[in-house]
């Protein structure tokens, strides 16, 4: 069965419209119906409902939705994996947007610079990186250490202290360090509650007995750093974005606080094509963390 078929059935499935698939496939209109039908015909059933609205599954289409979701993951990964073993790589990685710009340029340079082409997905949370990855999408993923699938490799990058970001002149300016009672005082810019950031800053606060101050919840996508500026209260981000926040007038001030930091993992479907990415992924330097490296 050619693979092409089972992607454009199972894009049209998770994005309920042909011409969305079609668009993120980049096939045509037509070409992606032929491949749909020529799953169909395979297996002697109709697998789609169509209609000016969009599509649906048939039950059947459902049934077979469930079961190729992780037949595909598999097959992507025994491509990759092929491709690897046989001395070149086209691998798509997964990434948060701090990792995107801050740390993954070297990398990916490196392994261009070695015949491996790489092809960068940027997602604004962990979570919807590892939907993207159970459903095949990329080949690994870096993101926020959290529980993974039992079926999923993975491995702990580095991990790196979160700092206070505020307006030039916030009387925060200047201070070796902020508590998380400071921080408590403080009105909060953050993004909606899916941000891990959010959620630990949250738990932070809240373990001192004390609620925190949500003034402005801006959506992903905005320029959360463009509030601040504006004096609409701090935010928070990874230490490795510190310098660059700094030469645009903003405050970058460390936290007191061992916990308020985050883990990156490299995580991947297939233990293979995990190890053999691995060595591509150093820790970043001290210097740029705030943190000695991870073994």
């Amino acid at each position: 069965m050619n693979l092409h078929f089972i992607e454009a059935f199972l894009a049209a499935v998770r994005l309920k419209s042909m011409a969305k698939a079609s668009a993120e496939l980049r096939v045509s209109h037509t070409a992606l119906s032929k491949q749909i039908q020529s799953l169909e015909a395979h297996y002697g059933v109709r697998l789609l409902h169509r209609s000016p609205g969009g599509v649906e599954p048939t039950e059947a289409g459902r049934l077979v939705y469930e079961r190729l979701v992780p037949v595909y993951a598999e097959l992507k990964a025994i491509e990759a994996a092929a491709a690897a073993a046989a001395g070149r790589g086209d691998y798509t990685i997964g990434a948060l947007p701090s990792l995107a710009a801050h740390y993954l340029p070297g990398a990916v340079l490196a392994m261009e610079g070695e015949g491996i082409r790489v092809r960068v997905e940027v997602r604004e949370t962990s979570d919807e990186l590892e939907r993207m990855l159970a459903r095949g999408e990329t080949h690994a993923a870096l993101l926020e250490r959290q529980p993974h699938h039992a079926s999923q490799w993975s491995a702990l990058l580095f991990e790196e202290p979160y700092v206070v970001v505020a307006y030039a002149g916030h009387p925060f300016e200047g201070r070796a360090s902020v508590t998380m009672r400071d921080i408590a005082a403080e009105p909060l810019v953050v993004h909606p509650p899916s941000c891990t950031t959010r959620r630990l800053i949250s738990t932070l606060i809240e373990a001192e007995g004390l609620e925190p101050r949500i003034k402005s919840e801006v959506q992903f996508g905005d320029f959360i750093l463009g509030y601040v500026a504006a004096g609409a209260g701090i935010t928070f981000a990874p230490r490795m974005a510190a310098g660059r926040l700094t030469s645009q007038g903003l405050v970058c001030v460390p936290i007191a606080a061992r916990e308020a930091k985050r883990a990156i993992s490299l995580v991947s479907a297939s233990e293979r094509i995990g190890r053999a990415l691995r060595p591509h992924f150093p820790a970043p330097s001290a210097c740029a963390t705030g943190e000695a490296p991870t073994a």
